[in-house]
């Protein structure tokens, strides 16, 4: 037996052996796929490779799809996600998604007030005086909308056939340009939100900063340094200045003589004849004004110009609201849905922006529903949000009311039902909710014995099961059903406290003995 030598761990080639005959241990390869695949022949491999050459889009591993199952999972069909008309509505309904404006610029419904702001800018900037405004108004009823509209259409970046230039070191400036057409002037503009600002004594150095190309080569900290810096462009360039939440520059503490003297500075300083400048100021505190400004009362002249932005009203709501939902391809708003809840926001506050919050979770609760039903049925239409959807949205916003407040509201009808359902939860302390039938038999057998109270008919039941949605005082929602048979049901569960309920109707006495039996 002939030994072959070796070299270390490494064997020496014989003369008529070449490096590639050389018998090696096959290395381990990394799996690219960590699918583990069994191996297969190299007839099936031959024919499994020419049918992925036929169909690219072929996968040999997975079971292939049914016609139906291809055609439900088509973008068109899409029912959910941002691409479907669910999500482009809740996308419209975003307090951020965009300014909605008529022609002319003014928001819907706000027509009076957009006019008095136009001419109070016409009046001040092309005429080259100082001047202030107040606008004031409760949350939620357009006054940052507004000014952030007409300074977007009204102040341009850049102007067609006019030679006029800006000034040098200045930055965020525009364009103004009469309503014919025939006058621009040159602008410098500020906006600046009051509620990053925690010392308001820096309020001077904020303006000078958002409009100075090098704030670094100036130091103004007070009302004079501002005034010095504005008035070296008094020949050429108008600042317009516009503080957003202006009342959050005043703490709650009265005795802080500081915020009241900056804030009567800066109207102090939109007076003075030296400099062009227009202040505008945005608040909530509709009396901020004859509380913190009452040393300008001393002069008339010196008083800045008010507009107030009244609350909504309800048909100014649905306006509002029926005007956005124009540019989707489909409503899925019932028009008295969309009434209904107006008219609960206006009623409270008059806040737009609530009205907005609560018509996109009343979407959620449509999408919520349409994935229960997306278990049982394939092809499903477009579900339209409707009155028991706005209503349950509400019932949950008043969940923290008390529940006598709640059941008060309640007829004699709604509060048997009610009792019954409580009644059946005591009792069967393992399954806190049932489906809308079981309830509708246990009621039925609860008023069995009761000479005072007949039950109603089922489809009677069900209208009143509906309306104590409403009133928030029951939640119904779909769920599984008990038993072998598992199918999709409508639910039913109180969200009343107990001993509330029994006190509220323990005042009736036919009441009182059901709920105690």
């Amino acid at each position: 037996m002939i030994s072959t030598p070796t070299i270390g761990s490494k064997r020496v080639l014989l003369p008529f052996e070449d490096e590639f005959d050389v018998p090696q241990t096959p290395k381990r390869l990394k799996s690219v796929n960590p699918m583990v695949v069994t191996p297969e022949s190299e007839e099936k491999s031959e024919n499994s490779s020419s049918a992925s050459n036929c169909n690219a889009n072929s996968n040999p591993f997975l079971t292939p799809k049914s016609p139906s199952a291809l055609n439900a999972s088509s973008p068109r069909r899409l029912v959910f996600g941002k691409e479907s008309i669910y999500g482009k509505t809740k996308a419209l309904l975003q307090r951020s998604c965009g300014l909605f404006t008529e022609t002319d610029g003014s928001l819907v419904t706000r027509k009076e007030q957009f006019k008095y702001i136009s001419e109070f800018l016409d009046e001040n900037i092309l005429q080259h005086k100082s001047n202030s405004l107040y606008i004031t108004g409760p949350p939620g009823t357009g006054k940052t909308a507004q000014i952030d509209a007409i300074v977007r259409d009204r102040f341009s970046p850049i102007t067609l056939g006019s030679k006029k230039n800006h000034a040098s070191g200045l930055v965020n400036t525009s364009y103004y340009e009469s309503p014919s057409g025939d006058q621009v002037e040159s602008v410098a503009v500020s906006t600046i939100n009051c509620i990053a600002i925690n010392d308001p004594s820096t309020i001077f150095h904020k303006i000078y900063h958002s409009i100075a190309e090098k704030p670094e080569g100036r130091s103004v900290k007070t009302m004079n340094d501002l005034q010095q810096f504005m008035e070296s462009y008094s020949s050429t360039t108008t600042f317009c200045v516009v503080l957003d939440e202006m009342d959050k520059l005043v703490h709650s503490s009265l005795q802080d003589t500081n915020s009241t003297r900056m804030i009567f500075e800066l109207f102090l300083l939109a007076k003075l004849p030296s400099i062009r400048l227009v202040l505008i100021g945005v608040a909530n505190s509709l009396d901020m004004k004859d509380r913190f400004l009452s040393r300008l009362n001393l002069r008339q002249d010196l008083m800045p110009q008010t507009v107030v932005f009244q609350p909504y009203s309800a048909d100014q709501m649905f306006n509002i609201v029926m005007k956005r939902l124009d540019s989707l391809p489909q409503c899925i708003f019932n028009p008295m849905a969309v009434k209904y809840a107006a008219k609960r926001c206006s009623g409270n506050t008059g806040d737009l922006r609530k009205l907005f919050d609560v018509l996109r979770s009343s979407v959620e609760v449509v999408e919520l529903e349409r994935i229960a039903k997306l278990k049982t049925q394939t092809d499903q239409e477009v579900t339209k949000v409707n009155l028991q959807h706005i209503a349950k949205v509400f019932s949950q916003f008043m969940n923290h009311n008390s529940t006598q407040s709640r059941v008060h509201k309640l007829n004699m009808q709604q509060r048997t039902i009610l009792c019954a359902i409580v009644h059946r939860e005591k009792i069967d302390i393992f399954q806190t909710h049932c489906s809308l039938d079981d309830a509708y038999d246990y009621y039925v057998r609860f008023l069995k014995d009761k000479e005072s109270l007949s039950p109603l008919r089922r489809n009677e039941f069900l209208e009143i099961c509906n309306a104590l949605e409403t009133c928030g005082v029951v939640n119904i929602f779909h769920g599984k059903s008990h038993g072998k048979t598992k199918h999709t049901v409508r639910l039913i569960k109180s969200c009343v406290d107990e001993r509330e309920l029994e006190q509220e109707v323990g005042k009736f006495e036919i009441l009182k003995k059901i709920i105690a039996s």
